[in-house]
């Protein structure tokens, strides 16, 4: 039997013991349940997320979902792991879901602020550079100034390929509506060609690019973030001929449980928090970057995790193929805390900490949950889902059977006006009014769902 040791959190781990090992991820999905485990950041990450959390209303899972994939970005592909099998980078498809008026954009981003503030940069040199060439004679063009940039939103594949080649380091596909992006997809090409080649993409396989027009183009380790935004009600729209082919199954998934309101303070995200938050990225790109490697401990805690699951979810489809994307996604989450803790304190080691492989288990299994909700609301229709914390409730305290004026009591102390109380009533899917029960009285709603 190992030694036990203690991470930087308290928590006690047993090393090469799957019985104890197998209670301490039990543990850590029902502690990670209700939201994103964000103590697996640095400390200086964390009070950033309290802060915005407290100040600008930023949900704490949508902005820790923006910062996560800030810094896989400016990794790119600079940072690599390997595990003694294979080599990754930090590849992460990101989905934040919510319903309509969460506020979904704005912690996003702030979170990819830093990167921003570089394009911004690079784009006034290329224009300097650019007023240089134009001004000087007999300039070659493949001589020519280009743009580099993290950030896209607006662009096709063949783009796409073409700017990674002016950045080898990789790029972050940004979009407020990712239902809009992949609703584009084949738009100038064969149909299934775009998605394809974004699975190629995932994988960070070679990717090369042969047209008449223009010349040949080939990415060694091309490195593609997404990072975006969906509603809840779309999701179906999404996974809609994309659950076959793994393309849905590749994505980290963000759903917050029951979001509060966001009261207005007046208050702004404390500056110098934020200052450390764009120094760790600073020190990302500053670094020329490197490879981690795992050492036989880590090892030994990643068989321990991976032997467990993999007999646990052998039988259920769904949960087999979410767990096979969790065993790619474990290494590349490891890769991006570990030089998130590195960069915080500007020393970058070869070496995979157990402290961060111990974090990172607890975020993959805070996205597999995540996952199995999704796949929930695309295997059925639920309109109770649909409603927010407060129309729940209302919905849950009031009678089976009941007039308007039975409920305006348990709608004032919901905070719910007359005006919102009569459209809520309205809604068919939840209450009936003679339409279905014809032995109701009039004035009587009855509840469909109870």
């Amino acid at each position: 039997m190992g030694a036990k040791k203690a991470n930087r959190d308290g928590l006690i781990f047993q090393h090469f013991d799957l019985e104890n090992f197998s209670k301490t991820i039990d543990n850590a999905m029902i502690h990670d349940v209700n939201g994103f485990p964000i103590d697996v950041f640095p400390d200086c990450i964390q009070k950033l997320i309290e802060n915005a959390r407290t100040t600008v209303l930023f949900n704490p899972d949508y902005f820790s979902a923006g910062i996560l994939s800030t810094v896989a970005t400016s990794m790119g592909s600079a940072y690599s792991l390997n595990n003694g099998s294979f080599s990754v980078m930090s590849i992460l498809w990101l989905t934040i879901v919510g319903r309509r008026g969460t506020a979904k954009t704005h912690p996003l981003s702030k979170a990819k602020e830093p990167l921003e503030n570089q394009d911004s940069k690079s784009y006034l040199n290329y224009r300097e550079e650019l007023k240089v060439s134009k001004s000087s004679t007999g300039i070659d063009d493949t001589r020519k100034p280009t743009f580099k940039k993290f950030l896209l939103d607006d662009f096709t594949i063949e783009k796409l390929v073409e700017l990674l080649s002016f950045n080898e380091r990789g790029v972050m596909i940004f979009q407020d509506e990712l239902l809009k992006w992949v609703n584009e997809f084949d738009k100038y090409r064969g149909k299934g060609g775009d998605q394809q080649a974004y699975l190629k993409l995932w994988n960070g396989s070679i990717y090369s690019v042969d047209r008449k027009s223009s010349d040949a183009i080939r990415i060694e380790n091309p490195c593609v973030n997404i990072l975006g935004g969906m509603q809840t009600e779309l999701l179906k729209t999404l996974a809609t001929n994309r659950t076959s082919d793994g393309f849905l199954d590749r994505f980290l998934f963000v759903i917050p449980e029951n979001p509060k309101p966001r009261l207005f303070t007046g208050e702004r995200l404390d500056t110098a928090l934020f200052e450390n938050y764009c120094r760790i990225i600073n020190n990302i790109l500053g670094f020329e970057g490197h490879e981690i490697f795992v050492g036989p401990k880590c090892l030994d805690i990643y068989k321990s995790w991976q032997h467990k699951k993999a007999m646990e979810v052998d039988n259920d489809d769904l949960e087999h193929a979410i767990q096979s994307k969790m065993e790619t996604y474990i290494w590349r989450l490891a890769l991006v805390l570990e030089t998130m803790h590195q960069a915080s304190i500007a020393s970058f080691k070869k070496e995979l900490s157990e402290d961060v492989l111990h974090k990172t288990i607890r975020l993959v299994e805070y996205f597999r949950i995540q996952a199995l909700k999704v796949h929930d609301k695309l295997a059925t229709y639920d309109p109770i889902e649909k409603l927010n914390a407060i129309e729940r409730e209302l919905y849950e305290k009031m009678p089976v059977k009941f007039k308007r004026n039975d409920v305006l009591r348990i709608a004032e102390e919901h905070h719910m006006s007359n005006s919102s109380l009569d459209r809520f009533l309205k809604r068919k899917e939840l209450f009936d009014n003679r339409k279905k029960d014809k032995t109701l009285s009039y004035g009587v709603y009855k509840k469909i769902y109870y």
